[in-house]
């Protein structure tokens, strides 16, 4: 019998600097998963210190560590976080958590 399968709809907002400042909560979340796929963040080291740039402002840190994320993801570095960007960031993370 094949495994069960669930399917599953998000709605991915596209974020870039000076985007709708309602979006708070999703640019904090972008920034968490960059930070820690980027190496910048370990959960095991120490607790998130708002110091680290999760801060919910899609300011120029964020656009620079979008850019670098896709850059190493063969996409276009433009900054701006669209579907592309956010598959390859969601693909990338749901490997990363079910790895081991």
């Amino acid at each position: 019998m094949p495994p069960p399968e669930a399917h599953v709809t998000l709605h991915l907002p596209i974020l870039r600097q000076g985007g709708d400042p309602a979006l708070t909560q999703e640019v904090m979340a972008l920034q968490f998963m960059l930070l820690f796929r980027g190496g910048r963040y370990s959960p095991f080291e120490r607790a998130l210190r708002p110091s680290d740039g999760v801060d919910g402002i899609f300011g120029p840190n964020t656009k620079q560590w979008v850019k670098e994320f896709q850059g190493n993801s063969n996409l276009e570095a433009d900054g701006i976080v669209g579907e592309d960007t956010w598959t390859a960031l969601l693909y990338d993370w749901v490997r990363f958590q079910t790895a081991g």
